[in-house]
C-alpha cells in the first residue's frame, strides 16, 4: 500500500518540475531533445572518404532509386571480391565499400580511343594506368558497347583512383547508397 502511495505522489512531482519551467527554458529542452535525437540518427547518413581519388570529403548518405541514377551521382556500393589488395586502407578497418562517381550509365555508350582513355557519350573518363604506386600490375577491364542495364561504370576524380577503369561494371545490386555531397 505505500508503495502505491509513494509512486502516485512521485508522478506529479515530475508533471509540476516541467509545469514550473519558464517558456524559454521549456524551449531549450525541446531542442535539447530534439538534438538528441538528430545525433542519434545523423551519424549512420555520414560518411567521411578519406581517399584522394574523390574531390569532395563527406557524403550524406540516401537510399538508392536506381531508375534515377545518373551520370554524376555519387553511389556508394560493395568492394568486388579479389580487389582489396589495390583499395588504399581507410578509416573503416573493414574497408567493404567504396565511394565513386558514376561515369558511364545503363544505356549510355562506353567506348576507349587510340590512346585508351576511356568515353562514355564521347566524354572522357581518364586513362587506365598500367601500375598502381608500388609498382604492381593493375588489372584492366575490357569493354565496348551500350553500358548493361542495372550497371554503372563508376570513375574517381583523381587519375590514379582505383575504378571501373580496372574492376569493371558495379551491378545495381551492389550499390548500397546514393551519396549526396556535403564538402
Amino acid at each position: 500500500m505505500e508503495k502505491k502511495l509513494i509512486s502516485s505522489k512521485a508522478a506529479p512531482t515530475k508533471k509540476r518540475l516541467f509545469r514550473k519551467l519558464s517558456a524559454r527554458e521549456k524551449g531549450v529542452v525541446i531542442v535539447m531533445l530534439a538534438a538528441l535525437l538528430v545525433g542519434l540518427w545523423l551519424p549512420e547518413r555520414i560518411i567521411v572518404s578519406t581517399s584522394p581519388s574523390l574531390n569532395h570529403r563527406v557524403f550524406f548518405l540516401v537510399p538508392v532509386n536506381r531508375g534515377k541514377i545518373t551520370g554524376g551521382d555519387y553511389l556508394v556500393f560493395r568492394e568486388k571480391e579479389g580487389e582489396r589488395s589495390f583499395i588504399r586502407q581507410g578509416l573503416n578497418g573493414k574497408n567493404d565499400v567504396l565511394i565513386k562517381r558514376v561515369g558511364c550509365a545503363p544505356g549510355e555508350l562506353l567506348t576507349r580511343n587510340k590512346n585508351r582513355a576511356w568515353l562514355c557519350e564521347r566524354k572522357n573518363l581518364g586513362i587506365p594506368l598500367e601500375t598502381d604506386s608500388r609498382g604492381r600490375t593493375l588489372p584492366q577491364f575490357q569493354f565496348a558497347g551500350i553500358v548493361p542495364q542495372d550497371s554503372y561504370f563508376m570513375v574517381g576524380d583523381d587519375p590514379r583512383s582505383f575504378d571501373s577503369r580496372y574492376f569493371g561494371f558495379i551491378h545495381g545490386d551492389d550499390v548500397l547508397y546514393q551519396a549526396l555531397p556535403l564538402w
